[in-house]
């Protein structure tokens, strides 16, 4: 049996199991998440999925980590740098630490994880130098990290919008289409995502918390930066693209408005297709199938025949941009 496969079996029923046994032995008050005018559950849920996936997601890199191609420098830098996030996201979910906390901590994970990588890592070699480059990668992962943090705000979201993709890519990797390395990254997380997503369907009990989304962001933007890296960097980039189009657009938006961009909202276009009466079944569900869509795009845009490369990029952009504006314009109608 492929590793890949075998990691994706064992983080979804270790994932699951363990929030069962959270779900019993901690207090009902734990990171529980309140209501308010801005939430989009309508019922209290726990914020308790970062507490069983993350440990999972880091101990079967260690455990996979010689098999699949993963050294020894890289898994302390990124295991270090995935529990500070976890351990800040914990303590964020319980006291809500201050902004410069946060960010201070995730720029020193994100700058130990592209140390991580190696001095061999390279994506633009022939036209930005080594220091540049590597300071860009550290600014894209820190926004990566907060990324999947904004886009964690509705049941079955993260799932939908972020396991997906990393399941193609751990087939990609199945299929040598991407290294073992990366593979292995992309099925621990899309396994343990699977076995949360049992308790996050829609009516969620439980949430990823900051202390799942901040520490999964930055395992899968590392994930994803080796895709770049071993299929092409369109391919490293449509994979999460719904993700970072629907953030990157809002933040934007905020921004024209005058608005706290560091304040709690629910401007996402999710969200404002999900308060426009949209079920949260009808929007993820478009996101999966948008999702599977990008799947094809990737993989059509690392291939080498040059047309079908940048058909591959001009169709994942258009299906992005066309569901975005059916889940923004659904607030007029």
């Amino acid at each position: 049996m492929s590793p890949i496969i075998l990691i994706i079996v064992i983080a979804a029923i270790s994932s699951a199991v363990l929030l069962a046994i959270l779900i019993r032995i901690l207090p009902g008050h734990f990171l529980a998440a309140g209501i308010n005018e801005r939430s989009n559950h309508t019922q209290p849920a726990r914020q308790l999925g970062g507490l069983a996936i993350v440990p999972v997601v880091i101990v079967l890199l260690w455990i996979f980590g010689a098999q699949t191609g993963l050294d020894q420098r890289f898994l302390i830098t990124t295991s270090i740098g995935g529990l500070i996030l976890w351990v800040t996201g914990m303590l964020d979910d319980r006291h809500h630490l201050p902004e410069s906390i946060r960010i201070t901590t995730q720029i020193a994970a994100a700058c130990l994880c592209i140390y991580g990588l190696g001095p061999d890592f390279r994506l633009l070699p022939s036209i930005l130098p080594e220091l540049v480059e590597k300071g860009l990668l550290v600014l894209a992962l820190v926004y990566f990290i907060n990324l999947t943090n904004f886009m964690d705000g509705l049941d079955l979201m993260v799932v939908s919008g972020l396991g997906i993709p990393l399941a193609f890519l751990a087939g990609f990797a199945i299929f040598g289409l991407a290294s073992l390395a990366t593979g292995s990254i992309a099925a621990a997380i899309a396994g343990g995502l699977a076995g949360f997503a049992l308790f996050n369907r829609p009516k969620a009990i439980i949430f990823l918390g900051d202390s799942g989304s901040l520490p999964l962001g930055m395992f899968s933007g590392i994930a994803f930066f080796m895709t770049a890296r071993d299929m092409s960097i369109a391919a490293g980039l449509i994979l999460p693209l719904f993700f970072i189009a629907d953030a990157t657009t809002t933040l934007i938006k905020r921004l024209r408005e005058g608005d706290n961009i560091f304040a709690a909202h629910s401007k996402h276009a999710y969200q404002v297709a999900k308060r426009s009466g949209w079920s949260v079944w009808r929007v993820v569900a478009s996101v999966a199938v948008l999702n599977i869509v990008l799947g094809a795009c990737a993989l059509a845009s690392s291939t080498a025949n040059t047309q079908l490369r940048i058909s591959g990029v001009v169709v994942a952009v258009a299906a992005v941009a066309f569901l975005l504006l059916r889940f923004r314009k659904s607030l007029a109608r």
